[in-house]
């Protein structure tokens, strides 16, 4: 089927992002076949997004797909996620059950496709695991989200060092034998994944943290990735005490450290990694560290909002990028929506600048498409033009709100959010129209999310060391009278 998108703005590429002001997008199937103005040939359908930006559709690289813990964390300072030694070593049942967990992840993909992302990578909440993801967890993501009609990278994620509390104490447990046990389960679930759902749903490998992983784990992770022909990513630099350990145990930073594991390349995604360039425990003036990612390919994927709520940012996302790092963009954190990211990225780097001229609208963008799409090696993705996939949303810029639009993508970034998107098409397939999920039940699995969030808040009260309460341990932020 050929359908014709007609817009008020369109987002064209040809080496680079440019504006068509009253044009057109014609695809076919799942490939765009036109970007321009005035389509002379036939069609079976038109969608009229006269209104709207008609942009790439956005890439989301790193997204939690299961319950969301850091909402527990709003406002609140001292509330971890402790788990006991007897728990972590294997006594009980997982935090949540399956069908708890099917709900969790119904959720969180149905908020990724309304808040524009075309393509995600996926990520499940660890603190509330053992070593590893439960076995049917990431299964029942690629399949979720396959079903749904999102194009997502899914892995089962593990680690060698997993954090418990003894008593008032904090230990790590550490079993390297386990977590190699867990990586070759991991790769074989990314290969036998990778290409299913028309291709929408591919593997990736995912140790979890740098700090919980060992030199073997990350290097038989990035084996796996090379042989399977797809990226590895890890948490990385993304608290003091990681950095500090790395230190401590190699004598190097993390960025010599990988390094000399030999995994850094252009298929290697580094999330948040905050504290390096002068923001860690040593001084690196001239951007050593960055010109390196940047020499090697790697990507960097910046997630402000996560951050911000703790009073943390990156120092800074402009600075990162013009020492050639490629920069992409990920919300992590719940709520799933790409185009406040942009708006927190470009104001936080404002702010560490102090000027105007950091964060800019075209950077941020840059990122939430073609630093994504970059990311992943596909030129088939965050860019509308000729044989890219048919992967598209439009944005209602005709709304009081967002008011005069001197610029589309300044107007996007400062002004606008999810809630204004009115089409997410994905492989030429629309997945939400006017605002709405297609084929989906959104009160539903609204209602059915309630019960793993409401589970987990018990269950961190019952671990607590301090034996506190759910309400004392996550504080309302008024008072609550029954």
């Amino acid at each position: 089927m050929r359908t014709r998108l007609k817009g008020r703005y369109v987002i064209g590429f040809d080496h680079g992002h440019h504006i068509l002001p009253d044009a057109e997008v014609v695809y076919e199937n799942d490939r765009i076949v036109f970007v321009g103005r005035a389509y002379d040939g036939p069609v079976d359908r038109t969608i009229d997004a006269s209104d709207c930006l008609v942009s790439p559709g956005f890439i989301n690289l790193h997204a939690v797909t299961n319950v969301d813990l850091q909402v527990f964390r709003i406002d609140v300072d001292t509330a971890g996620f402790p788990k006991p030694r007897a728990w972590v070593e294997g006594g009980g049942p997982e935090a949540l059950d399956e069908p708890q967990t099917e709900a969790s992840v119904r959720f969180s993909v149905a908020a990724l496709l309304k808040g524009g992302a075309t393509t995600f990578g996926a990520i499940t909440t660890m603190a509330s695991k053992r070593w590893e993801d439960p076995r049917y967890e990431p299964e029942m993501i690629a399949d979720i989200a396959g079903q749904m009609g999102a194009r997502a990278y899914v892995a089962h994620q593990v680690r060698a060092v997993v954090s418990y509390w003894d008593g008032a104490e904090r230990h790590q447990s550490k079993d390297e034998a386990r977590g190699l046990r867990a990586l070759e389960y991991a790769a074989a679930f990314a290969k036998r994944i990778h290409g299913t759902y028309d291709d929408r749903i591919r593997g990736y490998m995912f140790p979890y943290t740098l700090d919980a992983s060992t030199p073997a784990l990350l290097q038989g992770a990035k084996q796996a990735a090379d042989a399977i022909g797809t990226h590895m990513r890890t948490h990385f630099a993304q608290s003091l005490t990681e950095v500090h350990d790395i230190v401590a145990r190699y004598g190097k930073t993390p960025v010599d450290y990988l390094e000399s594991l030999g995994v850094l390349d252009r298929n290697l995604i580094l999330t948040h990694a905050l504290y390096i360039a002068g923001n860690g425990p040593y001084d690196d003036p001239e951007d050593r560290d960055l010109r390196r990612l940047a020499r090697y390919g790697v990507t960097v994927c910046h997630c402000p909002g996560v951050y911000l709520r703790r009073g943390i940012t990156l120092n800074s996302f402009s600075r990162y990028r013009r020492a050639g790092v490629n920069m992409a963009l990920g919300t992590d954190t719940f709520p799933q929506d790409v185009i406040t990211e942009m708006k927190w990225a470009s104001l936080a780097a404002k702010f560490v600048e102090q000027t105007s001229l950091a964060g800019t609208a075209a950077e941020v963008y840059h990122a939430a498409t073609l630093g994504g799409a970059r990311a992943l090696s596909r030129d088939d993705l965050g860019r509308l033009s000729p044989g890219a996939k048919a992967d598209i949303v439009t944005v209602d810029l005709n709304q009081l709100h967002i008011g005069p639009v001197v610029d589309p993508i300044k107007t996007l970034v400062r002004h606008a959010t999810s809630r204004d998107i009115r089409h997410v098409i994905i492989d030429g397939r629309t997945v939400v129209d006017g605002g709405t999920l297609t084929g989906v039940d959104e009160d539903a699995i609204l209602a059915a999310a309630q019960a793993p969030y409401d589970r987990l808040r018990e269950q961190f009260a019952r671990w607590d060391r301090g034996h506190r309460p759910a309400r004392v341990l996550f504080p309302a932020a008024l008072p609550t009278i029954w």
